[in-house]
């Protein structure tokens, strides 16, 4: 008995074939990795950059992985990128100090790659999330994690990218003692429905004043966007910054990821026991 495919009963029919739609790179079928890597020879501190995306996938990927590549190689750091996340398993994750997630989306890791994940943390390590690794597309442990949680997107069309003043808050900590009191940035800026945790420490936030913002995307003198909190004895840090491959060429961007890592790991900075 032959089995016809779906794609030529329209044929047979004598219907005009249905259109092909080719696959949005943007937006990765999902899938779940089982096999881990071999890791190589690998000098502490060490970093993980891990960039999987099993939501949407950001053209920025790629410089944002060199860029953090490049910062910690610059410390004396040793540095693997992934985006398998096997790798994500307790004698794997022993071998480095700091992971960062570059606009990584999406539910990743099966049961035990997370429970590997949250052993990791729990035993004081640190974590950096940059773009992406806090939008909606997260489970929401992780997202209580990262310290937020009610995701509400960003503008869209026209309004997606606009020109707006952070407020920086705290110019005391490593990632932003280099800012200005008022930064003027250009990014799709991310909202949530409620605030940060109470625990999360915001070091920059969004003014709102003259921006096209939907209802859903205002927060007023809440909008964090940078901001670090503890997790036990592990630093967490995020920053919603760094949609745009340009912005991983901009210098004062660059000296904030750079603070953040160094803080994250342990080598400069106060909190978290």
């Amino acid at each position: 008995m032959q089995i016809l495919r779906f794609a030529a009963i329209p044929a047979l029919l004598g219907l005009a074939p249905l259109p092909q739609t080719a696959p949005d790179p943007r937006r990765p079928t999902p899938t779940f990795d089982s096999v881990a890597p071999k890791l190589p020879a690998l000098r502490r501190p060490s970093v993980l950059i891990f960039s999987k995306t099993n939501g949407y996938r950001h053209a920025s990927i790629p410089d944002a992985v060199g860029a953090v590549t490049r910062l910690a190689k610059a410390r004396g750091w040793s540095v693997y990128a992934t985006e398998n996340a096997a790798l994500f398993n307790p004698a794997q994750l022993a071998r480095f100090d700091l992971i960062v997630f570059a606009s990584a989306s999406g539910d990743m890791l099966t049961p035990a790659q997370r429970d590997a994940f949250r052993a990791y943390i729990a035993r004081g390590r640190g974590f950096v999330g940059l773009h992406a690794a806090g939008d909606g597309s997260h489970p929401a442990w992780y997202q209580a994690l990262l310290g937020y949680g009610g995701y509400a997107g960003h503008p869209n069309g026209a309004d997606q990218f606009q020109t707006a003043d952070l407020i920086v808050e705290d110019r005391s900590h490593p990632a932003t003692r280099h800012l200005p009191p008022r930064w003027r940035w250009t990014e799709e800026y991310y909202a949530y429905g409620q605030p940060v945790r109470p625990d999360a420490r915001i070091l920059a936030r969004l003014d709102e004043t003259g921006m096209r913002l939907e209802p859903r995307h205002r927060m007023g003198d809440r909008h964090a966007l940078i901001w670090w909190r503890c997790e036990g004895k592990a630093r967490i840090f995020y920053s919603a910054l760094g949609h745009n491959p340009e912005t991983w060429r901009d210098p004062a961007h660059l000296k904030l990821v750079d603070g953040a890592m160094a803080w994250a790991a342990r080598k400069t900075g106060k909190g978290c026991g």
